[in-house]
């Protein structure tokens, strides 16, 4: 698994993490994480959005309240999923 310099600026932004702290949470969501198939209604339409926005990302998943969007099993970004999904992601 590989962060791109993109993903670690924005841990660093939008979480306050490090980068071995995003290594390791990337790693567990990449192999636990939520896919984009296991979602259901504004989670999912949330993530259709994000997906055309970042077409390159073929590979969205969901850890914790966190989206990690990868190509492959390259990070590109990520995002805190808004207060109002985060209901949705226990379905």
């Amino acid at each position: 698994m590989e962060l791109t310099t993109h993903s670690i600026e924005r841990c660093k932004e939008r979480l306050n993490l490090n980068e071995k702290s995003l290594q390791r949470m990337a790693e567990k969501a990449l192999k636990e994480g939520k896919s984009h198939s296991e979602c259901k209604g504004k989670l999912r339409k949330y993530l259709n959005k994000l997906w055309l926005k970042y077409k390159t990302a073929n590979n969205p998943k969901i850890h914790g309240e966190v989206l990690f969007l990868f190509k492959d099993d390259i990070l590109i970004t990520l995002y805190q999923i808004p207060l109002e999904l985060r209901k949705w992601i226990k379905l």
